[in-house]
């Protein structure tokens, strides 16, 4: 019979384990445009206000 405490450490080296998996693919690329779009609204964003500042 497997303790409390052992099988929530099973649990969580399982989880750990699926989340690493998780964590080395690539973005989809749908995702990779999106988030490229945001940087770049974000940069002109800030250029847009450095220039309002002087």
């Amino acid at each position: 019979m497997t303790s409390d405490l052992e099988l929530l450490r099973r649990i969580g080296a399982d989880l750990r384990s699926v989340y690493a998996d998780v964590i080395r693919q690539p973005l989809p690329r749908n995702i990779e445009v999106a988030l490229s779009r945001i940087e770049q609204e974000r940069s002109r964003a800030g250029h847009h206000n450095q220039r309002l500042a002087i």
